[in-house]
């Protein structure tokens, strides 16, 4: 499928967006913040962007107008996503914690919960949906100055989720979960009976979108989040949307060198995979469905964790990361949630 080269996306159409300015919770933190993960609050449902040192140690929070789900990092810029099907995403500065803008979607667009910046920090990429064709789509925003939204490119399916750059190179791979939805419906999928989902692997430079196919095996799951290990290994997660299409729980995938495996660790992830993080040779996969955190080194599991409740998992320099919905286990260290606050089911390794 053709889409728009680099150069032509650069000279789209820019489009002027929302923006607010707010003083976050907190100033400068005493120490370097390590992680970040999001706290939902019960009682409004609205999130934070919760700081976090290597030892576990509360650094402040940057409060939000949404109920947020995922993050993108660069420089001192966090961009967080709402939950789909959210209509705006805020952009935080992660040495003062002040807010620097709020974007908003394009009117006939919401977001799925996921972005990816550029190597370079000049581009920000964000999952799409587009709600009159309900087919999925990247937006592309310029952050020179302003955030300003600069173009799209179309993606060959419904559904997109999580978007993930490789460590090395501006080359984006997509989950793309297949799943029709309108927010007049809630998050009740459209296309249940007949959806498939697979993976997109974009080269931002040379606008090439690449289709990887459609696996046997991947019937009735929708694959939903994604990272690369800086080997080259592609940890792949999915859930189980249609029990009565779907061969078995195993919803893990590895891809290596062009090899796709089916993954069947021996610690269920009961049909569900909540998140995917990786770093140096390892990833985690975490599930809400099992409670467990797995630690991976390709396709062998070298540690199984206990978790309460869903799982945010995030491997960086010198940190390991998995939370619950209540308790965060970082480096050992094990912080509770903010009062009548829950941890969403994705976290961030800084740095």
């Amino acid at each position: 499928m053709a889409i728009e080269t680099r150069r032509q996306v650069l000279r789209g159409l820019a489009m002027g967006l929302g923006v607010s300015w707010c003083r976050g919770a907190l100033g400068q933190p005493a120490e370097r913040a390590a992680y970040v993960g999001v706290e939902t609050s019960a009682e409004t449902g609205l999130s934070r962007a919760s700081f976090f040192s290597t030892s576990g140690a509360r650094l402040g929070q940057a409060p939000l107008d949404f109920r947020a789900h995922g993050m993108a990092e660069h420089g001192r810029r966090l961009a967080v996503f709402p939950r789909q099907p959210g209509d705006r995403f805020a952009l935080v500065d992660t040495e003062t914690l002040e807010i620097r803008s709020v974007v908003t979607a394009p009117a006939d667009r919401h977001f799925f919960g996921h972005g990816a910046f550029t190597r370079d920090g000049q581009h920000l990429l964000v999952t799409e949906n587009d709600l009159e064709t309900l087919q999925g789509g990247i937006g592309v925003y310029d952050t020179a100055g302003p955030m300003r939204r600069i173009g799209q490119i179309a993606l060959p399916g419904p559904g997109p989720h999580e978007i993930a750059r490789q460590p090395d190179r501006d080359i984006f791979h997509i989950a793309l979960g297949g799943l029709e939805t309108h927010p007049a419906y809630g998050r009740t999928p459209l296309n249940l009976h007949a959806f498939r989902s697979q993976i997109v692997t974009l080269d931002f430079d040379r606008g090439a979108l690449n289709q990887l196919g459609h696996w046997a095996g991947t019937e009735g799951i929708s694959l939903r989040h994604l990272a690369m290990d800086h080997r080259g290994r592609l940890y792949i997660g999915g859930q189980i949307k249609s029990a009565e299409r779907a061969a078995g729980e195993a919803v893990l995938w590895l891809v290596e060198n062009d090899r796709v495996e089916r993954l069947e660790p021996d610690a269920s992830l009961g049909g569900y995979v909540s998140s995917v993080s990786a770093h140096g040779a390892q990833a985690l996969v975490s599930s809400k469905e099992t409670g467990l955190a797995l630690r991976l080194d390709g396709p062998r599991t070298v540690e199984v964790q206990r978790l309460d409740g869903a799982g945010a998992v995030a491997l960086g320099p010198g940190l390991c990361a998995a939370s619950g919905f209540r308790l965060l286990d970082l480096n050992g260290a094990r912080v509770e949630a903010l009062p009548r606050h829950e941890f969403d089911n994705h976290g961030l390794a800084m740095g």
